[in-house]
């Protein structure tokens, strides 16, 4: 075991597990805010209805996600706490095992990308296997080469949970779904920089803000942001002609279409590491840091009252965005619980078209405040 490396619970995959690393290398800080100095949200809705499968080799033709970015080296976060973010790829899953426990050995512990069905621990209903998602981060805080199994800190897990090595290496070298969500055996390590300088934090939360802002106001392609919740809204009319048919599982099984929509996009929303409400949550609960935080309050870069004033004023508006997405969510859930292949008869479409144009008023609104909040 990587010596003092504590795992905590959280909501967020990836913000929990950067979390853990900044405690270890001595930021200790909410998950809340490690989400709001990365600046990755956002809204992203990709159609492929027509065209080739937006996952290969099967009929899904939507995804959405309440992010625009993921870990890179290029962290913002990890640039304003002043470390330095390690990414290593690997083309073979022994080999890159084989790294990740050279570096245990030396006291690093290691972020890792893994497809989330492989992990034993999840205990995911095997009728819906096909619920695969390879974006998914945990931390690498040791392993036990007699048992042969590691040691995974997980967001929603509390303490280390043992996964053997070889199911480890298939969670990490998973090629299910888009290649872009493929862990490709994938680590991140991280290092503190040697002259210890990072900016201060009160400008560096005011760059982490507007880059949220541009992800939703300006992004680069029209899938994304303000944009790409107008298309989700225009989407959700078509479903029940689009969804309304069966597809042929892994095993030669067929499902419902429709069941298997609703599943994954109530996992994208609500579940699988957003904490809740497309990341909403999580955000609200980085704004609502903010309004105490002693460093924003007082110093050479302290927020001025219009500052705080336009903070507050947001606050009510991203929790109702977050309520109105986990209602979505719950409504294609709860549909497919109750009438399995038959869920695609009792959802009311317009009622959900009308519930996304709703978020879209209100999160246009946020931003356009928010934008007003910089150095």
């Amino acid at each position: 075991m990587v010596k003092d490396f504590v795992h905590r619970m959280g909501h967020h995959c990836e913000s929990s597990s950067m979390r853990d690393l900044f405690e270890y290398y001595g930021f200790p800080m909410s998950e809340p805010m490690v989400f709001g100095l990365d600046a990755t949200m956002g809204f992203g809705f990709f159609d492929t209805t027509g065209q080739t499968s937006f996952i290969p080799e099967s009929d899904i033709p939507f995804f959405l996600g309440g992010k625009q970015g993921t870990i890179e080296p290029n962290s913002l976060a990890c640039r304003l706490l002043g470390i330095t973010l390690r990414k290593q790829s690997f083309t073979n899953a022994d080999k890159a095992w084989e790294e990740s426990k050279s570096m245990l050995e030396q006291n690093i512990p290691l972020l890792l990308r893994v497809d989330i069905a492989y992990m034993p621990y999840e205990g995911f209903d095997e009728e819906m296997e096909e619920v695969h998602f390879g974006g998914h981060a945990v931390v690498l805080g040791g392993y036990d080469k007699e048992k042969g199994i590691a040691y995974i800190g997980d967001t929603e897990f509390e303490g280390f949970q043992e996964v053997p090595i070889d199911i480890l290496k298939k969670a990490r070298s998973s090629t299910f779904g888009p290649k872009f969500m493929h862990p490709g055996n994938t680590q991140f390590s991280m290092t503190r920089r040697a002259d210890g300088k990072h900016p201060l934090l009160a400008a560096g939360i005011k760059l982490a803000i507007q880059k949220v802002v541009s992800n939703m106001l300006r992004p680069s392609m029209n899938t994304n942001g303000v944009q790409g919740l107008k298309q989700f809204a225009n989407s959700l009319l078509t479903w029940e002609e689009k969804l309304n048919k069966t597809i042929t599982n892994s095993k030669g099984k067929e499902i419902s279409l429709a069941r298997l929509i609703f599943e994954l996009t109530h996992g994208y929303i609500e579940t699988w590491g957003t904490g809740g409400g497309s990341f909403r949550r999580l955000y609200k609960e980085f704004l609502e840091e903010l309004l105490v935080h002693p460093e924003l309050k007082e110093g050479p870069r302290a927020w001025s009252s219009e500052d705080f004033r336009m903070l507050k004023e947001c606050i009510p508006l991203i929790s109702d965005s977050a309520q109105k997405w986990t209602l979505i969510a719950e409504t294609l859930k709860n549909a497919g619980d109750k009438y399995k292949d038959e869920c695609i008869n009792h959802v009311d479409f317009n009622e959900l078209h009308d519930i996304v144009l709703h978020i879209l008023s209100r999160e246009e609104e946020l931003f356009k405040k928010l934008s007003k909040i910089k150095n």
